[in-house]
């Protein structure tokens, strides 16, 4: 059923690369990886990036954004860089999203896109900003479904007091972690027919742009709780994690205050743009997915997911 097939976890094959008796040639051509591979900060603050060997070259795209040294990431100005590590002739890449300090949701909250692709809009707002609309993944309750995990049994329905991120009472999607089963999890299904056109067009506009794109969001939470997403299905390569660590898998890109305020991310897509390229779509997509763990009481309380294409 729905419910269960976007949370099929794929496992990845072994293999063995060969052998060499010296322990230190093998430590020499241990493949470079990075933690993590996004990196979300707000102007001020510094992170750091850990190379699991040594690196020989840190490096910035955009050092009036973000600047990089031994793997400490200092936040210069709001947007976007690329921290690169070069190591044994390999290079990888973190992606570094800088806010504004203090970024917060609240009252009289714009969207500021060229293109947006709601996924949890409430009415008004949509109303407000149609014409910035490019395709519509937004539950209809026909063929664009929200599932929750096993017959709807892992999240029961929150309280969801309070204003919408927009500042508006239209509402926003609340959910409590309800069961101790090891997992909780839900997703976006969209099969409308123009739905699934509007995925595989951002799809080919992702990967063919893919610093333009984003998924912004927006969460709110009075307890604690960790929460990791998956874009376009739940393949390897486009899960991220909100919180204070990884669920299963994915880079935790950051974390915000339990104190029942909206707070907003922007997720670069650039990030997942090669595994969303290669992602054959059919008559259906689970465009996001979610999970949040077997903590009973964890909130998941969302708005304001759209992908956007920035001016």
């Amino acid at each position: 059923m729905k419910a269960n097939k976007f949370f099929a976890i794929a496992l990845a094959a072994l293999t063995m690369v060969g052998f060499n008796s010296c322990k230190d040639k093998e430590k020499e051509v241990e493949a470079l990886t990075l933690t993590p591979t996004s990196l979300t900060l707000k102007v001020g603050e510094t992170g750091t990036i850990t190379a699991n060997i040594t690196v020989e070259t840190w490096a910035s795209n955009n050092e009036a954004v973000a600047t990089v040294d031994k793997g400490v990431v200092t936040a210069v100005a709001e947007g976007n860089a690329i921290i690169s590590a070069t190591a044994n002739g390999t290079t990888k890449t973190c992606v570094v999203l800088v806010e504004k300090a203090g970024q917060q949701g609240g009252d009289e909250k714009t969207i500021e896109a060229k293109r947006i692709w709601p996924v949890i809009l409430d009415g008004v707002t949509a109303e407000k900003y149609a014409s910035l609309i490019a395709g519509d993944f937004r539950p209809n309750d026909v063929d664009n479904n929200l599932y929750i995990w096993a017959a709807g049994e892992t999240y029961s329905a929150g309280e969801g007091t309070g204003k919408n991120f927009f500042g508006n009472t239209e509402g926003y999607m609340a959910l409590t972690v309800a069961a101790p089963q090891g997992w909780s999890g839900g997703g976006f299904n969209v099969a409308n027919a123009e739905s699934v056109a509007a995925a595989k067009a951002l799809q080919a506009a992702i990967a063919a742009e893919p610093d333009k794109y984003f998924l912004h969001l927006a969460i709110k939470a009075t307890n604690a709780g960790n929460h990791q997403f998956y874009v376009f299905n739940n393949a390897e390569g486009r899960s991220f994690n909100i919180g204070t660590a990884a669920i299963e898998k994915g880079a935790v890109i950051g974390d915000f205050p339990r104190d029942g305020e909206w707070y907003e991310f922007d997720v670069p897509m650039a990030q997942f743009a090669t595994a969303i390229a290669g992602e054959t779509i059919g008559n259906d997509l689970n465009i996001l997915c979610f999970l949040s763990g077997n903590t009973v009481g964890a909130q998941l309380n969302l708005d304001a997911v759209y992908f956007y294409e920035k001016k």
